[in-house]
């Protein structure tokens, strides 16, 4: 029997066995030990979520309860919910606060399963009169890496939103990427083995979840969150994957992706739609932002140029590179959402458009960095020469699709709209002046950092100031970076300007919410940069 038939059978079969045990006269005991959260907020609705752990399985009947005061001294709203093992005992509600909340400050919800309640969550809808909005921007949160405390300092900016641009958590295996501490923190990754079938992700997601960064984060503020490659595997494209066994050791490769997206939907406060590999959408707040989510990662996106490909023993065979890099026919959005994003902007009339995505668009090369090592590991070598060669750096990103971004931003132009781009994925920083091929600025691109995981400096063994630096005076739209620090981007939204807060955390090795630095920018709307 092939591999991915079995765990499809195991699968259901254990789908089967849950579901078939009813609940028994005997009194279940239940649990909340994921928290609460929010996300996808409208000017309506915003979806509710929580997940309770059963001690006897079968499925759970749950209270959903809403005030507009902590003390839930009047119940403003209330609904009888069902969950199960089909959707490991995980709940949604699609809330219209809209029609029960008459205040624009909020409203607070709780779930109660038999005696148990939940924790206490807060969570709010947009307002058409929105004239300042503040946003939380947040990236590759890994949980063997350290602790979330990034999350927990954003906990208490009194934020209205928070953005995740994906790698909200990672696949690998113990022994794997960014394990090193896990054990002296007490974080190994659960499952220990690199997360594949439908059970492996749904058991990591639950315990990114139980975090208390990630807990305080979630309860406070509304989440609107899309996905990049590892909660699929690395370097995911449309068809494959760079961490996935082209030799059938790890299973088909679409019923592993279909086994992510559905632990995902199950496990992130966000909506659905019909086609589940669709997680591009929009939202909007009054006349002051348009809110564009993308998927740059495993939608429509082709396979990636591999550089090391065009290297042989005679050298590196430029033409064919570029030819091929360069070719009207590469996808990273593809045709379906690039004919959407037209027609959104086309009906929206706001001050300023932000795409919240995965990859950076800013165009980049790096500095020669072999005197950084006293003998370059025979792994980098191929690299080393590669960058001698003065080719983009980072070819999962846009600059491996170089046509696709400037098919975005002939759009943006003729649009006439103020465009500013929101990227992860580096784990770095980075504020950059994006110009289109003819050499017009076009926006502006905020790079968060990541949550945990490991930045440029701690693979480089070379002074931070000196790097950044570096990297700044190699690549004309850069205009400042950050290689060391881990932490979030605070975004202060108004309809005259844009302030950026870089907020770099104390630590991520002890729970501690300090931050311990900050950067700070200001961008006007003709995209000039004030520091």
């Amino acid at each position: 029997m092939k591999r991915r038939n079995a765990l499809k059978i195991s699968s259901l079969g254990a789908i089967g066995v849950t579901t078939s045990i009813n609940t028994s006269c005997s009194k279940n005991i239940f649990m909340f030990n994921h928290g609460v959260a929010s996300g996808d907020p409208t000017d309506k609705k915003v979806i509710l979520w929580t997940r309770v752990t059963p001690k006897k399985p079968g499925p759970v009947k749950i209270s959903l309860e809403i005030s507009e005061d902590i003390k839930f001294s009047k119940i403003v709203f209330s609904k009888e919910l069902q969950t199960s093992s089909l959707t490991d005992y995980t709940i949604k509600y699609d809330f219209l606060a809209k029609k029960y909340c008459k205040s624009d400050n909020g409203f607070f919800y709780r779930f109660k399963a038999g005696k148990t309640y939940s924790d206490i969550g807060k969570s709010n809808t947009f307002s058409s009169k929105t004239k300042k909005l503040k946003i939380g921007i947040f990236s590759c949160s890994n949980y063997p890496a350290g602790f979330f405390n990034a999350y927990g300092a954003a906990a208490s900016r009194k934020l209205d939103i928070w953005l995740h641009l994906g790698d909200y958590l990672y696949e690998y295996p113990m022994g794997g990427y960014a394990t090193d501490n896990a054990e002296k923190l007490g974080r190994a990754p659960i499952p220990l083995h690199e997360m594949i079938t439908l059970s492996d992700y749904r058991q990591r997601h639950a315990q990114y979840k139980q975090d208390l960064g990630s807990k305080e984060l979630h309860k406070n503020v509304p989440l609107i969150a899309v996905w990049d490659d590892h909660e699929f595997t690395n370097d995911t494209w449309k068809r494959g994957a760079e961490n996935h066994s082209i030799d059938g050791s790890e299973g088909d490769f679409f019923a592993r992706r279909a086994a992510a997206i559905k632990a995902y939907y199950e496990w992130m406060p966000i909506r659905e739609q019909k086609n589940k590999r669709k997680i591009f959408r929009e939202f909007r707040v009054g006349d002051l932002l348009h809110l564009l989510m993308l998927d740059t990662r495993q939608f429509a996106r082709d396979k990636q140029v591999q550089p090391l490909e065009y290297l042989s023993n005679s050298g590196f065979n430029q033409a064919k590179f570029y030819n091929d890099l360069n070719s009207e026919n590469r996808n990273l959005l593809g045709p379906e959402q690039i004919s959407w994003i037209k027609k959104a902007i086309q009906v929206t009339n706001t001050k300023w458009t932000f795409f919240g995505q995965q990859v950076l668009m800013t165009k980049l090369k790096f500095p020669d960095i072999s005197n950084a090592f006293k003998e370059i590991p025979d792994e980098l070598k191929p690299y080393i020469q590669l960058i001698k060669l003065g080719l983009p750096s980072n070819l999962d990103a846009w600059d491996g699709y170089p046509k696709e971004r400037e098919r975005l931003y002939s759009i943006m132009q003729q649009a006439g709209k103020r465009f500013i781009s929101l990227a992860g994925d580096t784990h770095n920083s980075w504020l950059s002046e994006l110009f289109n091929k003819a050499g017009k600025k076009i926006g502006i691109e905020i790079g968060a950092p990541s949550v945990t995981s490991p930045g440029l400096t701690d693979y480089i063994p070379v002074d931070p100031r000196t790097l950044e630096e570096s990297i700044v005076k190699r690549n004309s739209e850069v205009f400042w970076m950050n290689a060391a620090n881990r932490g979030f981007v605070s975004i202060e939204v108004n309809h005259k300007n844009i302030e950026v807060s870089y907020n770099f955390i104390k630590t991520i090795y002890e729970k501690n919410f300090s931050i311990e630095k900050f950067k700070k920018f200001k961008i006007s709307e003709n995209y000039e940069i004030d520091v």
